[in-house]
C-alpha cells in the first residue's frame, strides 16, 4: 500500500511540475541514433538474473536473436538517443539537449530535420523534458 500510494504521488507531482514549470514547445531533431542491445531475464527460486549484450546495431541483434543459438530467447530492447534544438521560453534563445529513450515517440520512427513537441523550462533555459 505505501509503494502504491508513492508512485501515485509522484505522478501526481510529476504532473503538477509539467503543468506549472514547463511549456510546450517545438524542437527540431538534428541526429537520431538507434542502437539495440539484447536482455533476457531467468527466474531462480530466490532471484532474478538479467543478461544484456552490448549495444549493436539493430538489424544485427534481430539477425543473433533469430539464427545464433546463443542469442535465441533474448528479447530486443532499443537504446535512441534524439538530439534536438529548441527555443527556450525564458531567453528566447536556442538550446541543445538529448532525449533518451526506449521507444520512438508514439511508436513512429522520426529522423533529423523533424519537429517534435517536447516541454521547454519557465524558468532554466536549458531544462526541457520529453512531452
Amino acid at each position: 500500500g505505501t509503494i502504491a500510494a508513492a508512485v501515485a504521488g509522484f505522478a501526481v507531482y510529476d504532473q503538477y511540475d509539467k503543468n506549472t514549470n514547463f511549456q510546450p514547445v517545438d524542437a527540431r531533431i538534428s541526429a537520431v541514433s538507434e542502437q539495440c542491445y539484447m536482455e533476457k531475464s531467468e527466474r531462480g527460486v530466490l532471484t532474478k538474473t538479467t543478461s544484456t549484450s552490448d549495444l549493436l546495431r539493430c538489424e544485427l541483434a534481430e539477425l543473433l536473436t533469430r539464427e545464433h543459438p546463443k542469442w535465441q530467447g533474448y528479447a530486443i530492447r532499443h537504446k535512441i538517443e534524439i538530439r534536438l534544438a529548441y527555443v527556450s521560453p525564458v531567453d528566447g534563445a536556442t538550446h541543445t539537449s538529448s532525449l533518451t529513450m526506449s521507444a520512438f515517440p508514439k511508436g513512429q520512427p522520426v529522423r533529423a530535420g523533424d519537429v517534435l513537441r517536447v516541454l521547454a523550462s519557465k524558468t532554466k533555459a536549458d531544462k526541457m523534458r520529453e512531452l
